[in-house]
């Protein structure tokens, strides 16, 4: 029997609510929506951008929400054809849409979202507006490889170069004082402009003959950890080297994202939708480690102050 490989993505949600009185967090988000759900599933399609988005399927877990994200594709649609011969426009009803879709499956704990890849459906930019509203903003930060956070975050380690780039937020003005300068900066920029994406480069002196001048501020190391939880990152690159063993090593904060594969038997052209929630369950389990490196008991977490 056929099988095809599937994989799975992990990401950190984190909500800012624009009511400092009533703070909201991922699980109400994601309770909000299953209970729309259950009263109006109608209520769940949302236009994000020119796509209409919906949940196809959300049920509640012990350890929080599954569920099903579906994206319709209105227009450019694909041809049905026979290998070598002719081809023919996919007739659909009126007011019908080709529709792709991805599992998912939101752990309270961490507030982990588990997801299986489509890039044709989402990705984290688009499932963050999706999941905000006018009264908070989502974000979807991807969770990343915990070798990579290990070698940033050694003392001996410094950043010669950073590149961001930040999409414009739904809700700008949600936004509260940040820890970090850096932060609050950024912030500060997009309240004051109207940009749709910030893209910054920073740099040390590298012809400097004072060596701390060819380096970015070690503090800026701690920042970046609040920047992935707070806005929508789309790029951030590092170049650094270890100050002590001359080791230049470059880092990709977006792109090393944690993942996971598995292949699953198909029963024509799709998997079982039980076997897809069941590699889900299996991501998650197979990857306790390196989650645990990343999130940590207090303490213990790859990158403190968390």
């Amino acid at each position: 029997m056929a099988t095809k490989r599937f994989n799975f993505d992990f990401y950190q949600c984190t909500t800012i609510s624009g009511n400092e009185h009533r703070p909201l967090t991922p699980e109400d988000v994601f309770t909000q929506f299953f209970n729309q759900y259950q009263n109006r599933p109608q209520d769940t399609v949302k236009r994000v951008g020119n796509k209409i988005t919906e949940m196809r399927l959300i049920e509640e877990t012990p350890e929080g929400f599954r569920g099903i994200i579906g994206k319709h594709r209105e227009n450019d649609l694909p041809h049905a054809a026979i290998a070598g011969g002719g081809e023919r426009e996919i007739t659909l009803n009126a007011n019908e849409n080709l529709l792709e879709k991805a599992y998912f499956k939101f752990y309270v704990s961490n507030n982990i979202l588990v997801i299986q890849r489509n890039r044709y459906c989402y990705n984290w930019l688009h499932l963050g507006k999706y999941l905000s509203n006018s009264s908070q903003t989502t974000s979807i930060n991807p969770i990343i490889e915990p070798t990579s956070l290990e070698w940033l975050m050694r003392d001996e380690v410094r950043i010669k170069t950073l590149e961001i780039a930040i999409a414009r937020p739904r809700n700008v003005q949600l936004f509260q004082p940040t820890q970090h300068d850096f932060n609050n900066a950024i912030v500060a920029t997009l309240n004051g402009t109207n940009s749709a994406k910030v893209n910054l480069t920073l740099r040390g002196d590298a012809r400097s003959q004072a060596p701390d001048e060819r380096y970015l501020g070690s503090t800026i190391k701690r920042a970046l950890t609040e920047t992935l939880e707070t806005f929508e990152v789309e790029k951030l690159q590092l170049e650094t080297k270890n100050t002590v063993t001359g080791i230049e090593h470059p880092i990709d904060l977006v792109s090393e994202k944690l993942n996971f594969h598995a292949d699953l038997q198909m029963i024509g052209r799709y998997p079982l939708g039980e076997d897809i929630w069941n590699a889900l369950d299996e991501a998650k389990t197979s990857k306790e480690d390196e989650l645990a490196a990343y999130f940590g008991n207090p303490g213990q977490q790859v990158i403190a102050g968390r």
